[in-house]
């Protein structure tokens, strides 16, 4: 995927607004920001891509039993 000189200039920009307004931000509204951004990670991201990057809170989610699958009657 290629992008513009346009489309560059206008990532940038918008990366530099974030900077700004992240800097211009009190204490109490990054710390409101961080926890908003925690929990939407907790919650919309998969248990099983936690434990492939090593950020799994429990060790029972790294290796969870499950029964054998049967088709037809036959174990696999």
């Amino acid at each position: 995927m290629s992008l513009s000189k346009k489309g560059a200039v206008v990532l940038l920009g918008l990366g530099a607004l974030a900077v700004y307004k992240y800097n211009k931000m009190s204490d109490e509204q990054k710390t409101a920001l961080k926890d908003k951004g925690k929990k939407l990670f907790d919650e919309h991201i998969s248990p099983l891509l936690k434990s492939t990057l090593g950020m799994a809170d429990d060790s029972s989610l790294l290796a969870q039993e499950h029964q054998p699958v049967k088709v037809n009657g036959i174990n696999n």
